[in-house]
């Protein structure tokens, strides 16, 4: 048997790989391909990279903003919508206007003031006498709320009981006289004219079933509003009787009742002080 001598390998047959200048020149692209697809970059491949996000959001930026700057929120107001401030709409507080006569009109609701009421209270020297040449001899006798009896023969009760909110009463006496003639007026404000009107109307059923002697009910041209007036005699007996003469004036939701009285033997048979009262009274709502 003979032995045979293994020959060494070839140099072709060991795996060894050697480097050719010829691929040397193309490294340097490899290297830049694999750095634009994303090799050897943290994070996921789906998220845009720092760069990449800063050109997005300089891109959004609105026109006159600066694009390297971030908005930043006003003072005292957040950025959350959730948060956002609730504007609170300002409470409007009925107030009194003033009229073209200068006075304050009073508000629509709640109850009228003595004030307004007593602006259309007549002064002293404003009150008719009942013979003419004699005017100015009234003074105040008292002014206060209204009490609750009524002015005349006739009114049975008070016009705050029939719906009146709210009521002055002024008293007229002139210190002079000895006969004992004396005035009234009452000023009454109601919630609306319709509540007026109907104590205008019970004025008047009053007035029907007096147990007085009445006069017929007459009007009388106002400046504003509306006026009548009629005359009443009264008493126990003719020696004791006297007579009236009741003006009424209606104006929206006010109602006035002026009652001028005397002894019926001292009281002229054709003046009614009661009609000019009215006019004068009617002057103070224009």
């Amino acid at each position: 048997m003979s032995h045979r001598r293994r020959r060494p390998p070839d140099p072709y047959d060991q795996c060894v790989i050697r480097p050719t200048r010829s691929l040397r020149p193309l490294l340097p692209l490899v290297a830049l391909a694999l750095v634009a697809g994303g090799c050897g970059t943290s994070g996921s491949a789906d998220q845009p990279s720092t760069a990449s996000a800063r050109l997005q959001r300089q891109g959004d930026a609105p026109s006159g903003q600066s694009r390297d700057a971030s908005p930043t929120p006003q003072s005292g107001v957040e950025s959350s919508p959730s948060s956002a401030p609730t504007r609170t709409a300002p409470t409007r507080t009925a107030t009194a206007r003033p009229s073209r006569s200068g006075r304050q009109a009073i508000a629509p609701s709640g109850n009228a003031r003595p004030a307004a009421l007593e602006a259309h209270l007549l002064a002293a020297e404003d009150m008719p006498d009942m013979t003419p040449g004699t005017e100015g001899g009234w003074t105040v006798g008292d002014t206060g709320p209204e009490t609750s009896g009524g002015v005349g023969a006739c009114q049975k009760t008070s016009l705050q009981t029939i719906g009146a909110v709210s009521a002055v009463r002024r008293t007229y006496v002139d210190p002079q006289d000895e006969n004992g003639r004396a005035a009234t007026q009452v000023v009454a404000r109601f919630a609306d004219a319709k509540s007026a009107w109907r104590a205008r109307e019970v004025l008047r059923s009053w007035r029907e079933d007096c147990e007085a002697e009445v006069g017929p009910m007459r009007d009388v041209d106002v400046v504003s509003g509306a006026g009548e007036h009629y005359r009443a005699t009264y008493g126990a007996t003719p020696r004791r009787a006297r007579t009236a003469d009741l003006g009424i004036v209606a104006h929206g939701a006010y109602l006035c009742l002026v009652e001028i009285t005397a002894p019926s033997a001292d009281y002229p048979d054709h003046r009614a002080p009661a009609r000019a009262a009215v006019r004068r009274i009617s002057r103070t709502f224009a």
